[in-house]
Formats: C-alpha cells, structure tokens, sequence
C-alpha cells in the first residue's frame, strides 16, 4: 500500500544550526512534505529560518521538545500518514527516505511506529575511555542487520529517527509534555512512553536498519561529565515514570559504583566508564523518587 510520509525537525537552535539537517533532508523530501519546527525561537530567528528553510516553518512558542512534536502532528495531517522525526544535529543518509517508505510500504497494519540506525559522525576523535557499552549516551543506535519489531519495554528505538503513523498517536495524546528536553533541562523518554503507550494499543514497534542517519556529535559531548549528566537526567525521566523499582535501582547503583571504582584500580578506563554511567542513572532513579519533576 502506498504511504505519504511527512518529515519534522524540531529545533530550539539558530537557523545556522539546523541548516545541515535540512539541506540532507531537501533532496529527499518532496515540496510541501517538510516542516521545521520552531520551539520558542524569538521572531527574528524565526524569520531567518523562514528566509533559509526550504521547508514550512512551524511555530510552537511554547518552549518543550515534546510541544515542538505534538505541533508538527497537528501539521502531519490525516491519520494514515506516517510522520517522521529526526533531530536537528542529524544528518540523514542519502536514501533515508525511500528506506523509511520502503519499511513501511511492507510493514502490516499493526505496526505504529518505526526506528532506524543512528550512527556517530565524531567532529573529534573520542577518548580513550569511550566505548560500545555507552554509545547509547550519545543517542547512538544499531538494534543489527535485519528488519526486526521490539518490545519497548526493553528495546525502544530512539527520537533521533523516529517515525510513526499520525492517527495512532494522536489515540495516545501525542507526547508527554512532563517529559523531553526543554530549555535549561535536559529529560529524557517522551518517544520512550509513547513506544510503550502504543504498546499497550497491542500495536508494535519496528526496527529497520536501511533508514539511517548520522548524529553529529561535538567535543562538549564528549566529557565524563557529560555522560554522567545526561544518564542521570534519563535515570530521573526513567524513575519518574516508574520505568525501575528503587529498591531495583539502589542494588544496582551499589554494585556499579564498587565495579566502577575496580576497573578504575585495575586501569581499564573503558569498563570503569561503562559501571560509573549504569550507575548515575541508577542514581537518576533514586532521585526522581525524593524529588519527581513533571512539567504540565
């Protein structure tokens, strides 16, 4: 069956920022079928992106990556049209699009949504202490070669790459405003709770690993506090959300912190990396539970 997919990118960014993204995206993308979304831009950004753009330029002034999604599912129009995001520091493949319809075109019915890779463009060489067990940090996704439906529980894909078809999100409200990243947060789990809404509908989530992207990935990503930072602020959305038990949650932060601090004394960076960020999300968890932090 023939599928109309429409494409967003959602931005809080200067239009120089997006401008990448948006210029991978145009040759893909047919005329009137991509939207940038401004989320709480001041009007003379969103004049330069409306001057620069070769794409509807959306106005969402409320600030909230989530509010920026659920106004480009007003724009995306009937129910049976699949929408797709990718974030505005990515840049898809050539052929992306064409891999995405294809997923779709042979995907049945109860399909409501599908992911694709996300894969690392390094603007630096990563530290040594980097390694496979934390790329999923950096927005980093590879579910393996084969077309393959998840259980969002455990294997979600992510909003880097992301797309779903209109009328079955719009049945579970779109996205968690309480949930995203915003201006002067960083929280995480918004495609998560959706995936998992879906779920709950009896409807599936796939992974197709033709329709990839690139994630520009910049030397302020690439600290230890960095990952630190943000895998505790996705242990708080997790916790939030009730998505771990604590007493699940301390175990394993207690047991991570003493492997970290073994790996450290034996000189293996890379392991006592991986332990350290298991265990700030842990923390995040634990946290989320004295001080729950949910935005309307």
């Amino acid at each position: 069956m023939a599928v109309r997919l429409r494409v967003a990118v959602c931005t809080n960014r200067p239009a120089g920022r997006v401008r990448a993204c948006l210029a991978a995206l145009a040759p893909q993308v047919p005329e009137g079928d991509l939207a940038v979304v401004g989320s709480a831009l001041p009007a003379a950004e969103l004049e330069r992106l409306r001057r620069s753009a070769a794409a509807t330029v959306l106005v969402e002034p409320r600030p909230g990556l989530s509010r920026a999604r659920n106004r480009a599912l007003e724009w995306a129009g009937d129910d049976d049209i699949v929408l797709a995001f990718v974030d505005d520091d990515t840049l898809p493949d050539e052929g992306w699009r064409e891999a995405l319809l294809r997923g779709w075109e042979e995907a049945p019915p109860e399909v409501a949504c599908i992911g694709g890779p996300i894969r690392p463009r390094f603007e630096t060489a990563p530290p040594p202490w980097f390694s496979d067990g934390i790329a999923h940090v950096l927005t980093l996704l590879d579910r393996g070669p084969q077309v393959r439906d998840l259980d969002p529980h455990t294997d979600a894909v992510y909003g880097a790459n992301i797309s779903f078809r209109a009328g079955p999100l719009r049945r579970i409200g779109g996205f968690d405003p309480g949930l995203g990243h915003a201006p002067g947060r960083v929280f995480f789990g918004e495609e998560d709770e959706a995936q998992r809404a879906l779920a709950r509908l009896g409807l599936r989530v796939r992974y197709v690993p033709d329709a990839a992207v690139e994630h520009v990935v910049g030397p302020n990503r690439l600290t230890r506090r960095s990952f630190l930072a943000r895998r505790f602020a996705f242990g708080r959305a997790l916790g939030a959300r009730g998505g771990r038990p604590r007493t699940v949650a301390a175990r394993q932060a207690l047991g991570t912190a003493a492997g970290a601090l073994a790996a450290t004394a034996s000189a293996n960076p890379a392991l006592a990396m991986e332990r350290a960020v298991r265990s700030s999300e842990n923390l995040g968890v634990l946290y989320a539970s004295i001080r729950p932090r949910r935005i309307a």
